[in-house]
């Protein structure tokens, strides 16, 4: 028996290993911290879905996420615009709450050329420069349009370096294992050295 056990350990040690395991994990916005001049705001909140926010011509949007932001590997997901030629100019920042306050980066900016799809942005240094635990806050400006109503925003992701379920595993498993080892490293005393020791 213990050496079925011992096989069946051996194998899901080996299974979890090969299974990638990277900490980092894609995140949806999960609210709306803050709007202005802003349409159907939680359109933009979750994976893209059709059902987007529209940021009109110097308005914002600050979105919150649940898991704080490395800042690496920002995908905007837009619409396509109605008009052509048509463009909108995106001024993005990332922030954190700190002692009450929403403070926020440098911006990043990103060009909406109207034709919808993704846009990427990588703001890990701006994001170290507010808060060194990760950044809560995503803020979209538009600080522009040419022959829009604003810009569509669908739906937008960040990177967050909660821990992938592999990883969970893992760790469970060798806290597992070290109990195991603990309680068999455990002195056993026979009754010869109990009635020894009671002289």
């Amino acid at each position: 028996m213990k050496m079925v056990v011992r096989s069946l350990i051996s194998v899901l040690a080996a299974a979890l290993m090969i299974a990638p395991a990277s900490a980092a994990t894609t995140v949806f916005a999960s609210s709306v911290f803050s709007q202005n001049n802003v349409t159907n705001a939680n359109g933009a909140l979750l994976a893209p879905d059709g059902s987007a926010a529209i940021i009109g011509t110097g308005g914002d949007l600050v979105l919150q996420y649940s898991l704080p932001l490395t800042g690496g590997s920002l995908a905007a997901s837009l619409l396509p615009l109605a008009g052509s030629p048509a463009f909108n100019i995106l001024a993005v920042s990332v922030g954190d709450v700190i002692s009450g306050v929403a403070t926020f980066s440098g911006e990043f900016v990103l060009v909406d050329t109207g034709a919808g799809g993704t846009l990427s942005a990588d703001l890990t240094a701006l994001c170290s420069s507010v808060s060194a635990t990760g950044c809560s806050l995503l803020k979209i400006r538009n600080a522009g349009s040419f022959n829009a109503t604003g810009a569509l925003l669908d739906g937008i992701s960040g990177v967050s370096n909660a821990p992938e379920p592999a990883v969970w595993a893992m760790m469970l498993l060798g806290f597992i294992g070290v109990a195991w080892r603990m309680k068999k490293a455990r002195p056993r005393f026979s009754k010869r050295t109990i009635a020894m020791a009671n002289f």
